[in-house]
């Protein structure tokens, strides 16, 4: 038996590796720029930083958890934010595309006017609010978001996941569909242009306050990735608002323009300048709120007897991970019939995540999802020259994809008995037909 040398025994490289020593451990490591985010006595009108610890307020508050009445705290958005941005030009729903790209450049979020009809906003209101009840009602209801109030186990958070298994409009949402959003041209406009076509959806969520629910630390989505550039965003957010919304029933906290500011630290480096305060989002419900992933943002405190529901998705660049892995999550029926537009944005005809390699580009993984389902996909394992002829010519999944398909008849070396078995292969699901974008949209 041969020795192994001892450079690669766990001990001499545990020696070897002292932090001091380690490639860019202190980027890694950094925690930044969270850390300088939550510091205390750092940021304007935020006096305990950006984050909100329930443990850690006073005992014998009205609402356990929660001071608000301390002007200083960053979700109080009276006061001194107030003050600091009351001379402002902030963003207001508006239809002008100019005037929502401007806004979105200088401030990281713009307001669509209208996006919903008041029939398209009536319908997603009542599909949200029936599937979060039948969810609390079936168990199956998810708390998360922000911490729970001390003397309860749960937040007051209810998020629903993976919507388009959960009404078609929701499906139209996904493909800017006039139909279930009036405002759809506009919103697909402003993502091809922040984001380029290639764009994925990365989740689609509905977000529900309840009342007294504790609020969000501050956060960019875009914090996943470990660095930003200045010119342009990765990622980018879509939110549906679906009731009249404002600082009392916990509007969206944003800090106007963070996206800039955050942009502009160098990555694992801390914040040095204070950052200015958030404020609360107030706009009328059938709004539609883009924000970009550099924004500093968070759920803000429902101080109302109603609840507040929103719908918000994620696109993020076609070479990020998505937050929700569609083509597990997403419904046979749903896929069977999406279009390609939809099933691009799942992410299922993309250069990444494909199955057994069939991740070129051009390939949908329908065929391979939908025969998992049916417990027929067989993968390809451990094969030499001298296999049997049943291993050889065996139903693997990889020969109903577009790929193998389309390559079969140049196979040079095929066994003939295989070449005539599979010859004309009929996959279990057809491409959809028409195109993806078409010409002009």
């Amino acid at each position: 038996m041969s020795t192994v040398p001892v450079e690669f025994t766990p001990d001499f490289i545990a020696a070897a590796s002292p932090r001091e020593a380690q490639l860019y451990a202190d980027f890694l490591q950094s925690g930044e720029p969270y850390r300088s985010l939550y510091r205390t006595g750092v940021h304007t009108a935020a006096k305990g930083g950006f984050n909100h610890d329930p443990s850690q307020a006073p005992a014998d508050l009205p609402t356990p958890g929660i001071d608000l009445e301390d002007e200083d705290l960053y979700f109080n958005t009276s006061g001194a934010a107030q003050a600091y941005w009351k001379d402002a030009e902030l963003p207001r729903p508006v239809r002008d595309i100019a005037r929502l790209r401007q806004d979105l450049k200088t401030w990281g979020y713009c307001l669509i006017a209208d996006a919903l009809s008041p029939d398209q906003l009536a319908r997603m209101r009542r599909r949200v609010e029936d599937q979060a009840e039948a969810e609390r009602l079936a168990g199956l209801a998810v708390w998360q978001g922000s911490a729970p109030r001390p003397d309860e186990a749960l937040p007051r958070l209810q998020f629903i996941h993976c919507l388009i298994n959960k009404g078609e409009q929701f499906v139209q949402c996904v493909e800017h569909d006039p139909a279930g959003v009036q405002g759809g041209p506009v919103i697909e406009q402003l993502l091809n242009e922040t984001m380029g076509r290639d764009f994925l959806m990365s989740s689609f969520i509905a977000i529900i306050s309840q009342p007294g629910n504790n609020p969000q630390g501050l956060h960019m989505d875009q914090g996943t990735a470990p660095f930003h550039l200045a010119e342009a965003p990765f990622t980018m957010n879509t939110m549906f608002i679906l009731a009249d919304t404002s600082a009392k029933n916990g509007g969206t906290l944003v800090v106007p323009g963070s996206h800039r500011l955050m942009a502009d630290i160098p990555p694992g480096q801390p914040i040095t300048t204070p950052l200015p305060p958030a404020i609360n989002l107030e706009a009328p419900a059938g709004t539609v709120m883009m924000f970009e992933g550099r924004l500093l943002h968070g759920t803000g405190v429902n101080r109302s007897n109603d609840l507040r529901p929103i719908l918000v998705m994620n696109s993020v660049k076609p070479w990020m991970r998505q937050q929700e892995v569609h083509l597990m999550s997403t419904r046979r029926e749903v896929l069977e019939s999406a279009s390609s537009k939809l099933l691009y944005r799942l992410g299922a005809l993309t250069g990444y995540g494909g199955v057994e390699g069939a991740w070129n580009g051009s390939e949908y993984q329908v065929v391979q999802r939908l025969m998992m389902d049916a417990g027929t996909y067989l993968r390809i394992g451990e094969l030499g020259p001298d296999s049997p002829p049943e291993a050889l010519g065996a139903e693997y999944g990889w020969r109903f994809g577009d790929t193998a398909r389309r390559q079969a008849r140049h196979q040079p070396a095929t066994r003939p008995e295989i070449r005539t078995r599979y010859e004309g292969l009929e996959p279990p699901w057809r491409r959809p037909e028409k195109p993806r974008f078409p010409r002009g949209s």
